[in-house]
């Protein structure tokens, strides 16, 4: 069979290689798209390389000259940084930021990536079997939309994704929509199926099949043994208790009181002795410049800026030595889960509530600075620690990526169907 597979952020690349590793050892043609959505060597290109994917990938979409040169330039910067550590990546994404002062609206991505995406499915991918799209993002919504109104088979890999509110905002239009246009969905978890059931969607096309980030994250975390030396020139101790935090979702880093909050929070952290490593995104740089906190973040000694680290793996392995993650992140709440760290999820709503339900995940509602330390500080307390470490992953066990390609062999020949096809 011919699998189209569509990726466009970094969370895509990471999920959807599993499925890829498997549909090329069952010998069916997977052909990789990717939309450019992210775009940045250790978004991207440094992604794919790590995760064993060929690269260029099949088809690039949405990939103009501007973002053609943002791949050359942030990859020659990260081969100056690994040869000699003079912190060009983080120079230039600066430089970048300050170029691309606001992110383009989701609207005008959608648009785009449609448009490209059309072309190919009346073209050269007018065959496809089907196209597998992942998770929330607006390459998922994109691709499914485009595909399905070209009459080609969808498949969304972690449908049922809900919070049953706007936020995240757009993740939850995004993932809606690409349920609406799905021939066949594959659910983390029960309470994802019971989601979809919910809405109507069909049982016999609902596969239950755990999380292929489970199979990505355990890979990724065992590759990077080469990981500390980058970690250690960046000032980070290992002896150290260390802390990784993201935060860039929408309604964190629009929402003034609510970004001050959480950065007040965590370089309150920092000040007690714990090494926190700040995964930043452009929009995140962009939000710490609006709001004017350069000097305050420079101030706390044990937080420490980081935009360019260079391989999911690096990541992996950091994470896996982490005391706990304190993250906005959807996908962030499954590896963290596959790798048996504490989590503390600074959002008003998860459309991971499985996470929390196994005691692996805590919610902290950033409704005050107060909520959130009180919530970071009982997950790090050395019982409450013990406690989730010991709790179970509700994602899987790895199996999920030959549980997916077992379904979309079963389904062949046959995965739009019609009402009158209906007994």
């Amino acid at each position: 069979m011919k699998i189209g597979i569509l990726t466009g952020t970094r969370p895509d690349i990471i999920k959807m290689a599993p499925i890829y590793w498997e549909a090329k050892k069952r010998g069916h043609e997977p052909v990789l798209i990717h939309t450019s959505q992210h775009f940045p060597y250790h978004l991207f290109e440094g992604v794919y390389r790590d995760l064993d994917l060929p690269f260029p990938p099949n088809h690039l979409v949405s990939y103009g000259a501007v973002k053609r040169m943002g791949v050359h330039l942030s990859k020659a910067a990260f081969a100056l940084d690994e040869s000699a550590n003079l912190g060009v990546s983080r120079k230039f994404e600066t430089i970048a930021t300050n170029v691309f002062s606001r992110r383009p609206s989701p609207a005008q991505t959608v648009g785009k990536i449609m448009l490209e995406l059309n072309t190919l499915f009346q073209g050269k991918l007018k065959d496809l079997d089907i196209l597998l799209v992942h998770g929330d993002t607006l390459t998922n919504m994109a691709g499914a939309l485009a595909a399905s109104l070209n009459l080609i088979p969808v498949g969304h890999v972690e449908a049922g994704l809900r919070t049953f509110s706007k936020e995240p905002f757009p993740e939850q239009i995004d993932t809606r929509v690409a349920d609406a246009c799905a021939d066949i969905y594959f659910a983390a978890t029960l309470t994802n199926k019971a989601n979809l059931l919910k809405e109507g969607f069909d049982n016999e096309r609902i596969f239950v099949v755990g999380n292929t980030v489970v199979d990505a994250a355990i890979f990724a975390a065992k590759k990077g043994s080469k990981s500390k030396t980058f970690f250690e020139k960046l000032g980070f101790d290992f002896n150290k208790k260390l802390i990784y935090f993201s935060c860039h979702r929408r309604e964190n880093l629009m929402h003034e009181k609510r970004f001050r909050d959480i950065v007040e929070s965590l370089c309150e952290l920092s000040s007690e002795g714990y090494q926190v490593l700040w995964s930043i995104r452009p929009g995140t740089s962009e939000a710490i410049s609006k709001y004017g906190l350069e000097d305050f973040v420079k101030n706390h000694k044990n937080m420490k800026m980081v935009s360019e680290i260079p391989k999911y793996s690096d990541i992996m392995f950091f994470i896996s030595k982490c005391l706990a993650v304190v993250t906005d992140s959807g996908s962030m709440q499954e590896e963290t889960a596959a790798l048996h760290i504490p989590t503390i999820t600074i959002r008003f709503v998860t459309d991971r509530p499985e996470s929390v339900k196994a005691g692996v995940n805590l919610l902290a509602k950033p409704s005050s600075k107060e909520n959130i330390s009180k919530t970071i500080k009982k997950a790090v307390s050395p019982e409450y620690n013990k406690k989730m470490r010991r709790m179970n992953n509700p994602y899987g066990d790895g199996n999920s990526s030959k549980q997916i390609i077992d379904a979309i062999e079963k389904f062949k020949g046959k995965l739009i169907e019609w009402e009158h096809e209906r007994g």
